[in-house]
């Protein structure tokens, strides 16, 4: 028969956490040394949870106890509760994330000067307790503060995914000839990738993916490029072919928005690619880092979490 439960004794957190730690070992001594308690104090604490609520959870037997009846029905329950705490308790976790500590990201050189800001200026504005370190390093070097813990999230173009690094596509950029007033391409629109070959270029370093666009375009034209000048910074190279008539190849959405300088569009082929957000695969990502992803879903005009590689 049920006992009236005693509404004098309050059930704690510890009591179900003893109940479900019982219910799965079905043995006191095994259940208090997985708990770091003694066997009484274990053996107290389940009868004060079956006066709390008025009745028998346990049947116990010589050497182990089942769940009664009683139990039984108590336990999904229990477990329930349990669930929803320790829910509540990560979603005040993530909002204290939102509130204040350190978010470590990496971008290409590529999308310094391009519609990026406005996402990080934006998030700084909502999240003043959240510290953004944007830092502007190739992508090899990103791939490894990923895979090292060092960074939440980097924005760069897709190059080979591994099993290392999760690659979410945000939009499709392309690479443009660009010259200054006195070159003698400055008034054309397009011209094929091949003829870069007949003309002095300024290129990024190697480390840097347009430059390894070009330079793998120019390995399977078996062309040689004209390279006359090597820099790892998009504002020399700019400021460079404004003043002579050398010419570079750069990403359109780093330079959109550059003066005095002619974008020419190249073909045959058009050198297409993606922009991405990379992830850790297997890391856990923080609320700020996905706040952060989702300003620059929407900066880019993405609705939702897309192109997120397997």
């Amino acid at each position: 028969m049920r006992d009236a439960p005693d509404p004098s004794r309050l059930i704690e957190l510890r009591h179900l956490r003893y109940f479900l730690a019982l219910a799965d070992a079905r043995s006191f001594t095994l259940a208090a040394e997985r708990l770091n308690v003694t066997q009484p104090t274990l053996s107290h604490q389940i009868k004060q949870l079956e006066m709390a609520i008025g009745a028998v959870l346990f049947e116990r037997r010589s050497k182990d106890v089942e769940l009664s009846q009683a139990g039984s029905l108590f336990r999904p329950y229990c477990e329930r509760m349990l669930k929803e705490l320790e829910l509540g308790a990560l979603a005040l976790s993530e909002l204290e994330g939102l509130m204040r500590g350190t978010l470590r990201m990496a971008v290409s050189h590529s999308f310094s000067s391009s519609m990026l800001p406005n996402a990080l200026s934006e998030f700084a504005s909502r999240y003043p307790g959240v510290r953004v370190v944007a830092r502007v390093i190739p992508r090899l070097e990103m791939e490894r503060a990923l895979v090292a813990g060092e960074l939440d999230l980097a924005i760069a173009y897709v190059s080979d995914d591994s099993e290392h690094i999760a690659v979410e596509t945000l939009t499709e950029e392309t690479l443009v000839l660009i010259v200054g007033p006195d070159h003698p391409w400055a008034g054309r629109r397009s011209v094929p990738m091949g003829a870069l070959a007949e003309i002095p270029l300024v290129l990024l370093t190697p480390e840097f993916a347009a430059r390894q666009f070009v330079d793998n375009h120019f390995r399977q034209a078996r062309l040689a490029a004209n390279i006359v000048l090597e820099m790892n910074a998009i504002e020399p190279i700019l400021a460079i072919v404004r003043s002579s008539r050398f010419a570079a190849v750069l990403s359109n959405g780093a330079i959109s928005s550059a003066k005095g300088v002619h974008l020419i569009d190249l073909h045959d082929p058009v050198p297409r690619r993606m922009v991405a957000i990379l992830w850790r695969r297997h890391g856990q990502r923080s609320a700020a880092a996905e706040r952060m992803a989702a300003m620059i879903r929407t900066t880019y005009g993405v609705t939702g979490k897309v192109g997120t590689s397997p």
